[in-house]
Formats: structure tokens, sequence, C-alpha cells
């Protein structure tokens, strides 16, 4: 849902619930949203964002962390431990419906979300 807030421009900090967020968008556009609608329209938002990306070239490669904060400590509880990233980067995507090898959204969670024309265009027909 914080890509619908993004985009209609609601300050972060405020930390509007969900339940007050639908609320305030069906008065202003005259909408009978929602959580679940808004919740799917922020997916739909993501997704597009995505591979618009993917169609300007980025890859799974792209999606990485500085140098910096893959160095393990060097006392505490976390000494040491360097973080299996390619798992988790694997798990994410998998949560998504992105593909695990290039990171596109797939055909099928495209059309999921209503986005065939999109769906089409990333994967071709």
């Amino acid at each position: 849902w914080r890509t619908v807030f993004n985009s209609i421009v609601m300050c972060i900090f405020a930390n509007t619930a969900p339940e007050m967020q639908v609320k305030l968008i069906n008065a202003a556009c005259g909408l009978d949203w929602t959580v679940e609608d808004m919740l799917k329209c922020g997916e739909r938002g993501w997704n597009l964002k995505r591979a618009i990306n993917n169609r300007l070239g980025l890859t799974r490669a792209d999606d990485k962390l500085p140098k910096a904060l893959l160095e393990p400590f060097l006392d505490g509880g976390s000494a040491g431990f360097i973080p299996d990233i390619a798992g988790m980067l694997s798990a994410y995507y998998e949560a998504r419906g992105w593909d695990p090898g290039t990171g596109k959204p797939t055909r099928e969670r495209l059309v999921q979300l209503g986005l065939e024309d999109l769906a089409d265009d990333l994967w071709g027909q």
C-alpha cells in the first residue's frame, strides 16, 4: 500500500493506516475502494515500475547492496555473519511473482494484475 501512499503524495511520516487512507482516496476521487482494492492498485504500480526498469535494461544483476553493507561486523551478536543476499533475493522474487533468473514480473503475475498488454510487451506475445 506504500506504492499508493507515495503516488497520492501523502507524507510517509503521517503513518496513515490503510483503512484511513482508503477513506481519503474514496472521498477525494469518488471511488468505492476497499483496502484490498488499494493493495491491488499498489501491487499493480510496483510491478509496472519494475517492468519499466526491466525494459530499460535492469536485471537481477542490478539488484544488489553496496559492498560496505555486505562486510561482516567484527564484534557483537552478528560478528562474522554475511547475509545470503542471492538466496534472499530469490525468495523475494518468488514472493513477488517475478522470474528468478531475470527479475522480471512473470507473465502470469502481470495477467493476474490485469496487465496483459504489459505482459505481452515484456515477454512477447
